[in-house]
């Protein structure tokens, strides 16, 4: 077996458990639940359509991270736990297979279930706005929230690899969802006050704060998400946002991302690599 045997049997498995089809189930309902509540509001027309774009994109941003968590944190933990890794190591497959292979299952799974509920959206925007929409807008913020899940499925699955439990993984995805969520500008706070000399700090943020801030994958995947859906709605004009730090600028952005995707994975490989099973 390699990389692709171990992708498309993670594939096939979560297909058989109907774990696709469950999370594709749960992004129809997100999608049409921000359709319903843009046209039950006030605007008409291009006005109800911004509103589902600030609902959808506010709400992708905690609604991806869970689902991408919670299909992946199991991926190798769960395999560790009931012993059928050991089967899958001895086909055989090395462990880059195994986290990488895992990675793409799952990747896989997320990007199916979002490809699914986006259609639904674009289906359900046409019948409410009697076809006004922008479909290239669309298919940006579809696009931004793919990439959203890629990096909290990487993520995810580093934690299965680095821990030995499932219940130790799932600890791992909650604190991360904590993290990124809520607790990093809190964070960046405190570092703050105490390169203050412990005291309340004042003034505009220094360079290093804002860098700090920006390199939560949160915040590079707003200002990436931002960028993709002004280019495309703009089809293809560049969508100028006047930053003057490089950290402000979307390529900043999307750099953030890729490192969340490929450092998570490393580390976690490395750590699964030299571990019992």
């Amino acid at each position: 077996m390699s990389i692709r045997a171990v992708a498309e049997k993670d594939f096939r498995d979560a297909i058989r458990s109907r774990l696709m089809i469950a999370v594709a189930v749960m992004f129809v309902a997100f999608t049409g639940g921000g359709v319903a509540l843009g046209a039950a509001s006030e605007f008409g027309g291009d006005s109800a359509l911004a509103v589902i774009t600030i609902l959808m994109l506010r709400g992708t941003s905690v609604f991806i991270p869970i689902i991408a968590l919670g299909i992946a944190f199991k991926s190798i933990a769960g395999e560790r736990e009931t012993g059928s890794l050991k089967v899958l190591l001895s086909l055989p497959n090395s462990r880059l297979d195994v986290v990488i292979g895992k990675f793409i299952g799952r990747t896989a799974v997320v990007s199916v279930a979002v490809v699914v509920g986006f259609l639904s959206l674009l289906i359900a925007s046409a019948i409410a706005f009697s076809g006004e929409l922008d479909v290239m807008g669309l298919v940006a913020f579809m696009l931004a929230a793919l990439l959203l899940g890629i990096v909290f499925v990487s993520i995810a699955v580093s934690l299965s690899a680095f821990t030995r439990s499932t219940f130790g993984a799932a600890v791992g995805a909650g604190s991360v969802f904590v993290l990124f969520q809520f607790a990093w500008a809190g964070l960046v706070f405190l570092l703050r006050y105490a390169v203050n000399g412990f005291d309340w700090p004042s003034g505009e943020r220094p360079d290093w704060a804002e860098v700090l801030t920006s390199v939560n994958p949160m915040e590079g995947w707003r200002t990436s998400a931002n960028w993709l859906v002004n280019k495309l709605a703009e089809s293809g004009e560049t969508a100028q946002n006047g930053a003057d730090a490089f950290y402000l600028e979307p390529w900043f952005g999307f750099v953030v991302l890729a490192l969340w995707i490929v450092l998570p994975l490393v580390v976690g490989y490395l750590r699964f690599e030299y571990s019992d099973l």
